[in-house]
C-alpha cells in the first residue's frame, strides 16, 4: 500500500470518532483517558519498534498528542461532530506557518493552491450559524476547544515528521507513549473540570474498545508508517477527507444535519483535494 493510500485509510478510521464518541455516556475526560489506554496497548502490540523507553525527543511530542486527542474529545462533547472535526482540520493552516520554522519544510506551490481551496471551504463552514442541539450543548465553547485541538494536531504531525528523521521507531514510540501517558493524566483531570468517573454500560465499554483499538490504535499505527515518506503539509492535506466522512457518519448515526454553508464548504474541501491529487499524479509519473 502506498503512503498516500495509508493516509487515506487512516483518515477513514479517524472519521468514525465523532459519531462513536457521542454514543458513549462516559464524561469526556474519562472517554479520552480510557480510549488512550486501550490505544497504547494496541500500538505497542502492532509496532515492535515502539517498545522502547522514551527519551527526551519522544516525550517532547506528548503535549501535542495530548492536546490533539483529549481536546478533540472535549470539543466533540460540546459542539457538533462537524464543527469539531472541521475546526481541528484547520491544521494545514498552522503547518504552513510553523512548518518552515520547526522542520524546515516549505510548502510546494501545489500545496498552497490546495490550501486556498481548503481555506475557502472552511470560510463557508464558519459562516454557518451555530445552533444548540442535544448532542452539542455548548457549541461556541466546543469550537474553541476544537481550534486548540487543531493547533496541537499540526504540532503533532510536524513532530512526527521531525522524529522520523532522527531514528527508526521514535515516531512510533512517541505515539504509543503519548497514549500511555494521556490515560492517567486525563483521568486525574476529571475533578478539575467538574467531572466524576462513572461505571458505564456495556454499550459504553464496547464503544470505548472500538475507539481505542481501531479509531486510534490501528489508525496511528498506519499513520506513523506513512508519515516518514510524505511531507507533513502534504499528509495533512491528503487526510482532509476525514472531516467530510466524519460529518457524514455523524449525520447518519445522530441526525446532526450541517447548515447548507457547512455542507458546501465540505464539498469544496473534498473536491479541491481530489483535484490536486489527480494533478499531482502525472507529475509523479514523469519523475
Amino acid at each position: 500500500m502506498s503512503p498516500a493510500a495509508r493516509l487515506l485509510l487512516t483518515a477513514a478510521l479517524f472519521a468514525s470518532g465523532g459519531a462513536l464518541l457521542k454514543l458513549c455516556d462516559f464524561p469526556s475526560l474519562q472517554r479520552a483517558g480510557l480510549r488512550a489506554g486501550i490505544a497504547a496497548a494496541m500500538i505497542f502490540a502492532l509496532l515492535p519498534e515502539a517498545r522502547r523507553w522514551p527519551n527526551a525527543r519522544i516525550l517532547r511530542l506528548w503535549p501535542a498528542y495530548f492536546g490533539a486527542t483529549v481536546l478533540f474529545v472535549v470539543a466533540n462533547s460540546l459542539t457538533t461532530a462537524a464543527n469539531a472535526i472541521f475546526l481541528q482540520s484547520a491544521a494545514p493552516l498552522w503547518i504552513v506557518l510553523l512548518g518552515p520554522w520547526l522542520v524546515h519544510e516549505r510548502p510546494q506551490r501545489r500545496d498552497l493552491v490546495t490550501l486556498l481551496g481548503v481555506g475557502a471551504g472552511m470560510a463557508l463552514f464558519f459562516f454557518a450559524p451555530a445552533q444548540v442541539q442535544a448532542t452539542a450543548p455548548e457549541p461556541r465553547l466546543g469550537d474553541w476547544f476544537a481550534i486548540a485541538s487543531g493547533v496541537s494536531y499540526a504540532l503533532l504531525l510536524l513532530g512526527m515528521r521531525w522524529l522520523s528523521r532522527r531514528g527508526p521507531g521514535e515516531a512510533s514510540a512517541a505515539i504509543a507513549w503519548g497514549n500511555l501517558l494521556t490515560c492517567p493524566v486525563a483521568l486525574l483531570l476529571l475533578p478539575a473540570f467538574g467531572q466524576s468517573p462513572v461505571l458505564g454500560t456495556g454499550r459504553d465499554w464496547a464503544v470505548i474498545v472500538v475507539l481505542g483499538t481501531l479509531q486510534v490504535g490501528l489508525a496511528y499505527a498506519i499513520l506513523v508508517r506513512a508519515i516518514a515518506h510524505v511531507p507533513a503539509m502534504r499528509a495533512s492535506l491528503i487526510m482532509m477527507v476525514e472531516p467530510v466522512l466524519n460529518s457524514l457518519v455523524a449525520w447518519l448515526v445522530h441526525g446532526e444535519t450541517p447548515h447548507w454553508l457547512a455542507a458546501l464548504g465540505g464539498a469544496l474541501i473534498l473536491g479541491t483535494i481530489l483535484m490536486t491529487s489527480l494533478l499531482a499524479r502525472p507529475a509523479a509519473n514523469r519523475g
